[in-house]
């Protein structure tokens, strides 16, 4: 089974012991973006998986080409041009102070720079079986939403699964309107098979409504659901949904299933190490059951527990296994394996 990411590798600068940056005079440095940290986390449960990108063409692009190799990612559809790489700076949460993202230099990367014809996007998308999607190519720059829709329906000519995050960022597309943001979600997602999100985005971002909204925000996705699942003929629609529980947190999966419905997952009360890339290790999962024909209900329980798990490891790329998930995911978890 072979996997295409197309999306932005960004370099991630933390500074240690849950220090803010003010206080730190060094970094931890490594590489992430919502499609490499899925193609790593496919790679690692025995699919091969490929990132097309665009690095800087120096040291830094050479550097984050390389890290993606490290992860087992191929990278035989890197380009390299420009000469600035996206980069944020995390400075981790700690009890109640929540963790903070700062970007910087996304509109000058080499990605943001690059254009269609820089790929060799027809054999890229003809030698995958999953391309995977993300709504921040939309909104970075008119060259890569062009490169991204051009993807989504040339591989759904094709007959190739497409899978979409909206990974809706307001900080990113603050300079346009709602409509216009709107507008191009819209176009990409008929092309889709397989679309990650929340309520936000069918109601926030979309404007989906119902004619009688409960106080249940379950019973509210469960109608949500349906409507987006119909409109766009979806095979899943799926995410999570965070809350507080005694003050802890909590994280609960949910999926729509064109076949079997809706489902939820049970709520799991987290620990957390890094919670940056979990959204990505729970869509690692739902595209591991996908791939091997699970039901929607052991998708569903296989995601949720990766996620989980993904709390608890430090960096945006989940690096668990898939016997490690399994054995979470049946109950059978040691506090120490020799």
């Amino acid at each position: 089974m072979n996997i295409l990411a197309f999306g932005e590798v960004m370099m991630r600068l933390t500074p240690p012991h849950y220090k803010l940056i003010e206080q730190t005079d060094s970094v931890d440095l490594s590489f992430s973006g919502t499609g490499l940290n899925i193609a790593s986390n496919l790679s690692r449960f025995g699919y091969d998986s490929t990132v097309m990108t665009s690095l800087p063409d120096n040291q830094v692009g050479r550097a984050a080409s390389s890290y993606m190799r490290k992860l087992n990612v191929i990278d035989t559809h890197v380009v390299y041009k420009g000469n600035h790489i996206g980069l944020y700076f995390l400075e981790m949460g700690y009890g109640g102070r929540p963790a903070e993202v700062t970007y910087l230099n996304r509109s000058e990367s080499s990605f943001s720079k690059s254009h269609k014809r820089n790929f060799n996007l027809d054999k890229a998308i003809l030698d995958a079986d999953i391309i995977h999607l993300c709504g921040i190519s939309l909104m970075l720059s008119e060259s890569v939403r062009e490169t991204t829709h051009y993807i989504a329906k040339k591989a759904s000519q094709l007959n190739k699964t497409v899978c979409f995050d909206f990974n809706y960022r307001p900080s990113i597309s603050n300079e346009k309107d709602h409509y216009w943001v709107k507008e191009h979600y819209e176009k990409i997602l008929p092309y889709c098979d397989i679309v990650f999100g929340g309520i936000r985005d069918l109601t926030e971002l979309l404007d989906f409504t119902l004619e009688e909204e409960s106080t249940n925000l379950i019973e509210d996705l469960r109608a949500l659901s349906q409507l987006f699942l119909e409109r766009y003929d979806l095979t899943f629609f799926s995410g999570t949904i965070r809350d507080y529980e005694n003050e802890k947190q909590r994280l609960t999966g949910f999926i729509r299933s064109k076949k079997e419905g809706f489902l939820t997952s049970d709520g799991h009360e987290l620990s957390i190490l890094d919670r940056i890339g979990t959204g990505d290790a729970f869509a690692s999962g739902i595209i591991t059951g996908f791939i091997e024909k699970w039901s929607a209900e052991q998708t569903l329980r296989f995601a949720i527990s990766n996620a989980v798990l993904a709390h608890t490891t430090y960096g945006d790329t989940p690096v668990v296994n898939k016997k490690l998930v399994e054995g979470h995911m049946n109950g059978n978890q040691n506090n120490l394996l020799r």
